[in-house]
This record gives structure tokens, C-alpha cells and sequence, in this order.
């Protein structure tokens, strides 16, 4: 059986549909349609469920699925070992990341790889995390990065990158009833609060914080924009909870004040998330070995700002 039929049906088991996956591998929906009835009339075995609304696999195209995945993930290592062993990296590598990630560690990242890897085309697309899955999902990025608390479905697989400290983040002149080397929420509520909206893999984690401790929000207002979202709190007395890392540019205290949630803290996972039928090629494999250095580093240095 060759790749490219392997490559269409995986496509379409993704996709849900053949119109769907057409447009992802850049072929017809006739044409995949045809690909997949040889398969199925080839071997005696009915893949997908047809319907109007798309395509349901079978048992037998599950099953089917996992095994064509790993001929797919072994024949794009075959070729990366051929790059590698031509010492030549090139190609073009997409990658989406957070507001997290590129308001903190994304400059050095792309001095580092740029050095490196002068001969690497590379495409970075900022998003939040359901639009990052999307896309990965969709193979227009080699992989993506969010938190883990993000629910995955099976044609995705995660790598963990990280553990993060969420911190309270509000004007620099604001007066914070510090304990030891951080802030209980309890003694500032209610609060005036900066959140992103309910489609943000956060926002459910951070509310079930709110609602076990017992911390009473006045005013909430929902913003899906990082910048404007800084920008609000560094300007008035409405507050926000983010992320550490995405803070480390504000620990100097100038213009917005950072202080880490304890009593009880609250963390967020990063994780790395790609297609499992298509390993990570060396061009992007060396960009996420880069990316996690750079954020190891950043992990460590403590999310509190200069007072």
C-alpha cells in the first residue's frame, strides 16, 4: 500500500469528512473518496459510516488508524535521518504558541534557532489554546504548545513541558497585603477581575480556585486580548491572574505588579501537542529542544516583582 494512500485515509479519519480533508492535503474530495473505497474494497472492510454530516469510523478504521499512524511517524523518521545524516537542516516549520510564550521566552528562542539553523524557514502563529489545537490537528502546524489542562482527542498527542505559578497581577501602585513571598486572594476579595473568556483551557481552573476558596468576585470582565488585558490593569484597579512566565517582563514593578498566589497556590502545565501520525522533523524537533531550554530557564526564575 503506499504512503499517500495511508496519508489520505489518516486525513480523513482526522478530519471527519472528505471535504475537510481534501482541503488539508490539498486534493480532491473525489479523489479521496476514490482512495479510500480501494482500501475498503481491496481488503473486504468498511472503514467509515457515511452520512451527510461526514464520516464515523468503524471499529475496523480505528483499528486501522493505529497501525497506519506508526508507518506514517516511521517513514517521516527515515527521511529525517537522511536530513541528519546529509548535515544539511532545512524546510519550513510552523509552530503556535501562547501570549504566555511570546511575551516571555520567544526573542531568545528565535536569536538561538536563527544562529543555528540559518537555513530553516520558520512561521510562528500566536493564539490561545483551542485555536492552537485546531490547527495542529488540521497539520497546518508542526506542533503547538498549551496547557495541560487542555482536553486532547485522539489523533493528538501531548509532551509535558513545564509547571508554571499563576500570580495576581494589578497596577504597580497598588498596596498588596503580602504573607511570606506571596498573596492569599482571600484578603483582597471581591475582587475587580481580568479573565479570559470560558473557550480559554484557564478559566475553568481558575474559577474552581475562586469557588473552593471561597474568594468573592464583585466585577468580572472577560477579555480574549493579553495586551489590552495588561495594559487594563497597569491603569486602574482591575486586577488579573497569569501565568509567571508571561510576567517575568514585569518584574522590574515599573508599571505592573506581580505577586504568586499561595495559601493555596495555583499552577498551570505547559505541553507540547502534535499530530500523532507525523513525528516532529529536525528542523522543528531542534526549534521545541530549544524552546524547553529556554523556558527551564525561565521556570526558575521566581514570578515576583521588584516592591
Amino acid at each position: 500500500m503506499k504512503l499517500q494512500r495511508l496519508r489520505y485515509f489518516a486525513a480523513v479519519y482526522e478530519q471527519g469528512s472528505f471535504s475537510a480533508a481534501a482541503e488539508q492535503v490539498n486534493a480532491t474530495q473525489s479523489g479521496l473518496s476514490m482512495h479510500v473505497s480501494q482500501i475498503e474494497k481491496r481488503y473486504g472492510v468498511l472503514l467509515f459510516q457515511r452520512s451527510s454530516s461526514g464520516v464515523t469510523p468503524t471499529e475496523a478504521g480505528r483499528l486501522f488508524y493505529a497501525e497506519a499512524v506508526k508507518v506514517l511517524a516511521a517513514a517521516r523518521h527515515a527521511e529525517d535521518r537522511l536530513q541528519t545524516l546529509s548535515k544539511s537542516v532545512v524546510g519550513h516549520i510552523n509552530v503556535g504558541l501562547m501570549p504566555t510564550f511570546t511575551r516571555s521566552v520567544l526573542t531568545s528562542v528565535l536569536l538561538r534557532f536563527a544562529d543555528e539553523y540559518p537555513e530553516v524557514r520558520l512561521s510562528i502563529s500566536e493564539a490561545y489554546s483551542g485555536a492552537i489545537a485546531d490547527e495542529v490537528a488540521a497539520g497546518r502546524l508542526d506542533f503547538g504548545v498549551v496547557p495541560a489542562a487542555f482536553e486532547l482527542d485522539d489523533t493528538l498527542v501531548a509532551t509535558p513541558m513545564g509547571e508554571d505559578l499563576e500570580c495576581l497581577v494589578c497596577a504597580a501602585d497598588r498596596v498588596i497585603p503580602m504573607r511570606k513571598d506571596g498573596v492569599m486572594l482571600s484578603d483582597l476579595s471581591p475582587l475587580r477581575l481580568v479573565l479570559p473568556g470560558p473557550g480559554n483551557a484557564r478559566r475553568h481552573r481558575i474559577e474552581t480556585y475562586l469557588a473552593v476558596n471561597g474568594i468573592e468576585v464583585s466585577e468580572l470582565l472577560e477579555l480574549d486580548t493579553m495586551h489590552g488585558t495588561l495594559d487594563l490593569v497597569a491603569r486602574s484597579d482591575w486586577m488579573s491572574i497569569l501565568p509567571g512566565v508571561l510576567c517575568l517582563p514585569d518584574l522590574d514593578g515599573k508599571r505592573r505588579k506581580v505577586v504568586p498566589l499561595i495559601d493555596p497556590p495555583l499552577m498551570v502545565n505547559y505541553m507540547r501537542i502534535q499530530t500523532r501520525k507525523q513525528p516532529l522533523g529536525v528542523a522543528a524537533q531542534a526549534f521545541a529542544d530549544i524552546l524547553q531550554e529556554e523556558l527551564n530557564s525561565a521556570l526558575e526564575i521566581p514570578p515576583i516583582s521588584a516592591h
